[in-house]
């Protein structure tokens, strides 16, 4: 925690914090003097607000959304670093209508507003993205390098379009929010409860220096800020195969059920790093004029392993069912698996059939297939961002400028190696609660006797790169009326995209199961245990090939060799690989009224205009195959378009007096589709594992960009120091939604599911939040350092679209209900919260066209995700003035994540989700 003692320039950093306006689309900031611009806490306070605990901090960004015209919620300065969240986007979360996930290094990933991820992020102002994406990988921030976090859910005519779901909108320290010489850092080290003994202390280092001087020339400020953090992990997870007819099954000794055709489990671990680094140049010749250069970095280095044992139930002697009580009607086809071509009066040729299936509660199954895949990835990505501008006032007149430029790199390089053998049984049940677990008597995955070479080799090599140019201006005239100020200006950006992949290889030598691992030549400790998985003979380990060896070039070199290809790197695969360049044009027009209604009663708010047109050429490339020869020949396929549009807005905040006001706003806003969904080009690849489709994917240059019509209303009411509550309805009507659906293809004679993304058509979106805070100072001493939040959303959504498959259903990855509530306690040198975040269930992909079996009553076949629930704490202690030590823990009840095959007694998936503690130190001088 920043002590209440701590030096003033410091304190008053956060002062302006909450004065400033989160950047807007024209100005990465604003003239000191001038009066804040319109798209933040439009007429926020000029004076110093003292940022000292968590209290005030949270004072502070409800002040945010107390004086906003729009629907903004904010995290405010230290209110982030006294969170027990590691990253921007575990600490997201916290956000009334923000939904996140639990990513597969167990970070906190994926923030969606209010249901949904189409959102625009940027930092201090700017369009900020990873890779080739249009949207910012908000764990690769770490929490220390930011003053503070706005999430707009309303838009206006001078942010930059992007985001159907709103926005997110970074900030940065600035030099001149310090007035002297500023130290501070921090250090904290983490235990990962899954990463296990060996790996305790993950540390995590940051470090802040600046200073302030009066010259001749006016004033000059200097920041640099640094972090570092590293973590060892593992996230293990266990889930059920397709769902099969067990009239296929081996020997048929269990008729007319569906169950698993098999089990797998798999634990990704590794490491990864996040080194950052920012600075801020600031020049002040007088008090009407800023003169800036500011710049970030944020790197990611990982080193990822996976290990992943799979039983293929099905192909063993026996098998062996439970039979359950649920029967139902399902169509299946010859193989046992779904069949959507049923045979019927209107169909005499399908080959499917309507069986009445019971649920097989658990099963055994002997001298089955097994093997593992050892997977070994080595990822980078590193960001780099640069912009330079000023802010300058004449009287009434102020101009802002700003020039950009970011390059965002992405590097992943996979190598994967499957060995195996056969294992005499494997036992399968259910418990009370639907969750996978399995039994191999004996473990013989830990005995390497036996092993040999199954299904291919796969290699997944891939380069993406962003780069983009921006240039903003924007004039604003102040005439202090019933036109409190008009606002104009203008946005140019230039972005490029490239990506190029190498995604295949070979199957094993000889076929599966043919060559022994023994025979291979491999170094003689090639084999390693694994980490064990929970759900998997209680966690014992089982044998892998080391993935540390898979990082090696030369023992690349020997499998290639092995697997009888070239031993050197492939390259890439041009019917993967894409080039883009989009330029964007924008122009803007909003005015900002206010008047008295009564004497009482006073009213402003935003009318405006963005206008933004799109021009994109994107060059991928595809596959033409000659029917005689069987041969193919890669083909360049390019497309142009453009797209135009007016994005108005409106807005209204009543201020009825004594703390009570309400607000209205309108704004229709749009997402572009990201490149890799714009790509003209086709690839595919063959599986050599039976129970895995052939599959591909294309992108579709005719997509066209997301548009909502937009509607907030609020009413909310502020009382006492620092408490509040409100209440936000909200409306959008989206048309042009993208989603990603599979169709079978035959392509040279063999079926392939390919995944192409497709304009959804029409969905709407609606709800409620509502959120609080408030401290009881009318406790007697002691206990009136205690302090209550919370904030509950519910959002309703449906697909609208006629015909759609989807139609009448839920939009994907939107939960009905999610909230937050914690207590807080702030006195005597003690600042400390604890928080549960609770999410329902929701569904978050389309499976129609997997192999999986569902009943004939399910039309469409979805993945769903479980409710579940994080109860998170922090607690921090002045030890001195200048020193405050601190110790956290997330996740503490050890929560998983459940996923399900449409509805939750189709169990397919879980995820053992890490807990963390962490004891950390902070100071300031």
């Amino acid at each position: 925690m920043l002590n209440r003692c701590a030096s003033a320039a410091l304190l008053t950093m956060a002062g302006h914090i909450v004065g400033m306006p989160p950047a807007s689309a024209q100005a990465a900031d604003a003239p000191e003097v001038a009066p804040p611009a319109p798209a933040a806490a439009d007429s926020a306070s000029e004076q110093e607000i003292v940022v000292t605990g968590i209290r005030q901090s949270l004072q502070a960004a409800a002040d945010i959304k107390r004086t906003a015209v729009n629907v903004v919620d904010s995290i405010v300065a230290e209110d982030i670093g006294k969170l027990p969240d590691l990253t921007t986007a575990s600490a997201l979360q916290r956000i009334p209508g923000v939904q996140v996930v639990v990513g597969g290094n167990n970070e906190i990933v994926g923030a969606r507003i209010r249901g949904l991820e189409d959102i625009i992020s940027t930092l201090n102002g700017r369009e900020i993205f990873t890779g080739v994406g249009r949207g910012f990988s908000f764990q690769d921030l770490p929490a220390e390098a930011l003053a503070g976090v706005d999430v707009y859910k309303s838009n206006s005519a001078d942010r930059i379009e992007g985001g159907v779901g709103g926005g997110v909108n970074l900030r940065l320290r600035r030099a001149l929010d310090f007035k002297e010489l500023t130290l501070s850092g921090s250090g904290r080290v983490t235990y990962l409860q899954e990463a296990g003994s060996d790996n305790t202390f993950n540390p995590a280092v940051s470090g802040l220096v600046a200073n302030r001087w009066n010259t001749g020339i006016g004033d000059i400020a200097a920041m640099v800020g640094i972090s570092y953090q590293r973590n060892e992990y593992a996230r293990p997870v266990a889930w059920n195969d397709w769902t099969r007819s067990t009239n296929v099954a081996p020997g048929r000794t269990s008729p007319n059920l569906h169950s698993p055709t098999g089990f797998a489990a798999g634990v990704e671990h590794g490491h990864y790093e996040r080194p950052q680094g920012n600075f801020s140049l600031e020049w002040a010749p007088d008090k009407t004029s800023k003169i800036y250069l500011e710049g970030l970095y944020a790197g990611f280095r990982g080193n990822v392993y996976q290990a992943r044992p799979t039983f293929r139930a099905f192909t063993g002697t026996s098998f062996v069912a439970e039979a359950g009580d649920t029967c139902e009607d399902f169509a299946v086809g010859p193989d046992g698996y779904f069949s959507s071509n049923v045979r019927s009066e209107s169909n005499p040729r399908g080959t499917g059939t309507i069986q009445r299936l019971c649920n097989a509660t658990g099963y055994t199954a002997r001298n089955i297939e097994y093997y593992t895949a050892s997977v070994a990835n080595k990822a980078k990505t590193d960001i780099f961002v640069i912009a330079t501008g000023f802010n300058k006032q004449y009287g009434a007149l102020s101009w802002n400028t700003d020039i950009s430029y970011e390059s965002s790199t992405n590097r992943n390089d996979s190598f994967r190696v499957d060995i195996g053998k056969r294992i005499p049984e494997l036992i399968q049940v259910r418990d009370d609660n639907h969750v996978v677990k399995a039994t191999m008597p004996g473990n013989p995955m830990n005995d390497p006797a036996g092993l040999a070479f199954t299904n291919g080799m796969t290699e997944d090599i891939n380069r993406s790169k962003g780069t983009m140019w921006a240039v903003m201006s924007d004039l604003r005239y102040d005439f202090g009326g019933f036109i409190d100020y008009i606002q104009a200006g203008v946005r140019v950006a230039r972005r490029k995209a490239g990506f190029e992949q190498y995604l295949g290889g070979p199957p094993a030598p000889g076929g599966s199961f043919v060559t022994p691992l023994a025979t291979a030549g491999l170094p003689s400790n090639i084999l390693v245990e694994a980490p064990g998985v929970p759900q998997m003979n209680d966690g014992a380990g089982y044998l892998q090939i080391d993935p540390e060896y898979l990082m090696q070039e030369d023992i690349k070199r020997q499998l290639r060799t092995l697997y009888r290809i070239s031993p050197d790197r492939p390259a890439f695969d041009p019917t993967r690989d894409y080039d883009a360049q989009e330029k964007n044009y924008a122009g803007f027009v909003q005015a900002r009224y206010a008047f008295a209604l009564t004497d009482g009663i006073e009213v402003d708010g935003l009318v405006g205009a963005r206008l933004t047109r799109t021009d994109r050429t994107i060059a991928g490339a595809g596959r033409v195959t000659d029917p005689a020869t069987g041969t193919f020949t890669v083909v360049a396929v390019n497309r142009s378009t453009s797209d135009t549009d007016i994005l108005p807005n409106a807005s209204a905040r009543v201020n009825f007096g004594g703390g009570l006001q309400s607000r209205l706003n309108y704004s229709k806003t749009l997402s572009r589709p990201s490149f890799s969904q714009l790509n003209p080009g086709l690839s595919y690849v063959v599986s050599y594992v039976n129970t895995i489709q052939n599959s591909g994917s294309g992108g579709n240059p005719d997509l066209r960009p997301q548009k909502a019509d937009s509607f907030d209303a609020s009413l909310e009411y502020y009382f006492g120091r620092s408490n509040y509550v409100s209440a936000v309805a909200f409306y959008r009507d989206i048309t042009d939604r993208v989603v990603t659906g599979t169709e079978v293809r035959t392509i040279d004679g063999l079926q392939y599911v390919i995944s192409t993304p497709r304009n959804l058509g029409s969905a709407t979106i609606k709800g409620l939040e509502l959120s609080g805070q408030i401290f009881f100072d009318f406790l007697p001493e002691g206990l009136d350092g205690l302090g209550a939040l919370g904030n509950f959303t519910i959002v309703d959504s449906e697909v609208t679209t006629p015909d759609d498959r989807l139609q009448g259903l839920s939009l994907l990855g939107v939960s009905k209900y999610n909230y937050n509530i914690g207590l807080i306690y702030e006195k005597y040198g003690i600042s400390a919260r604890v928080i549960y975040t609770y999410r329902s269930r929701y569904f978050d992909g389309d499976i129609t066209n997997g192999l999986s079996l569902r009943p004939v009553s399910l039309p469409v076949g979805l993945n769903g995700i479980r409710a579940a629930g994080r109860l998170d704490f922090g607690v921090n202690y002045d030890l001195t003035p200048d020193i405050t030590l601190s110790f956290a823990g997330t996740n503490i009840t050890g929560q998983r994540t459940i996923n399900f095959e449409t509805r939750p007694d189709f169990p397919r998936e879980v995820r053992n989700d890490d807990t963390t503690y962490s004891l950390g130190v902070r100071f300031s001088f």
